[in-house]
């Protein structure tokens, strides 16, 4: 996770990807090129993956995990286009103008559901407009901090916080690491200096050098760094701990009670996309999860896998949009 150098390499990484991409959009005669392996000889182009965060977070390693055993799968290549900003608003929007036809697929995690409900002008109503075809898994965010930051267990930082103000990172203003902090302060009566980033990963970055002192992260990309010491954590997001780290109590065990908040992990095409295939990919990707060395990838990560029918996929997806707005009614929580 970067917050403004580009890494080495980038700009050959871009040029691939631009003449991929050039690909989706200007499809060779079927006779000049393989096809797919579903229905209609589906896909008949390289699809794309559109995933609403920048290189190096969470949510694009899931995708690059997934997209070249999900391309050996259908038969095409699967491209990843990050599209970072708006808390996943642009990726959405992107997904949206894409024909029906699953050549544009969707990565996601729930930041796309609070940006929506957040923001009346987002303009989507998210369970008609999308279908969870597939559900990757579910991680526990934590509580951490920067070591400098006194206070030692979960108390001792809410009483902190009700003394001082601390600063904490952010995906950015209306992003799921900011309203699950948001819904944090509700529950323990705190606040906090919000400093708010184009992603978590630089978030994340800047918590461990320092330059803010606490966040809500997502386990898997903290992990290392609490092993490492760089952070101290307070306790896991979830409703239970986490078979990755059990030594993390929950946060509600550590004196918060009643939270609970996980990042889930799904797929999504439009809801218009044809039964046939949706099926299709949804056994596509539940494939990919059952490879022996995905489900290790995904569990060192703190990642509990989930291969899901796509009706349980969806109905996930569908009573989360409708927890979300329960809770910004019930709370008042604004993104702003």
């Amino acid at each position: 996770m970067f917050r403004s150098q580009t890494p080495r390499g980038t700009r050959i990484g871009v040029l691939g990807m631009s003449a991929a991409l050039m690909l989706l959009s200007a499809p060779a005669p079927l006779s000049a090129q393989p096809t797919g392996k579903g229905p209609g000889s589906y896909p008949m182009r390289p699809v794309r993956l559109l995933v609403p965060n920048v290189p190096g977070g969470t949510t694009d390693m899931v995708a690059r995990l997934i997209a070249p055993k999900l391309g050996d799968d259908i038969g095409q290549p699967v491209i990843i286009d990050n599209r970072g900003g708006a808390s996943g608003l642009i990726a959405r929007d992107m997904a949206l103008r894409a024909p029906a036809d699953g050549q544009t697929l969707l990565l996601s995690n729930q930041a796309i559901v609070i940006a929506a409900v957040l923001q009346d002008k987002a303009g989507s109503d998210l369970a008609r407009d999308f279908n969870a075809f597939a559900w990757i898994g579910v991680a526990p965010n934590v509580l951490v901090a920067h070591p400098s930051v006194p206070a030692k267990t979960l108390p001792e930082l809410v009483a902190l916080l009700k003394s001082k103000q601390l600063s904490f990172g952010s995906g950015g203003i209306g992003s799921a690491t900011h309203m699950g902090m948001e819904y944090f302060f509700h529950l323990s009566g705190t606040s906090g200096l919000h400093v708010p980033y184009k992603s978590a990963g630089p978030a994340l970055t800047d918590t461990v050098s320092g330059h803010v002192q606490f966040l809500l992260a997502s386990l898997p990309s903290a992990l290392p760094y609490i092993r490492s010491g760089k952070l101290r954590a307070y306790g896991i997001g979830g409703s239970r701990r986490s078979k990755v780290a059990p030594e993390l109590p929950t946060l509600g065990e550590a004196g918060v009670r009643g939270y609970a908040y996980e990042t889930w992990y799904g797929m999504f095409a439009l809801s218009a996309l044809p039964r046939p295939l949706v099926q299709y990919l949804n056994g596509a990707v539940n494939r990919v999860l059952a490879d022996p060395a995905v489900v290790s990838r995904l569990t060192e990560s703190g990642i509990e896998g989930g291969s899901e029918a796509p009706e349980a996929a969806h109905r996930y997806f569908v009573e989360d949009v409708a927890r979300w707005r329960r809770l910004i009614r019930d709370t008042g929580i604004r993104a702003q």
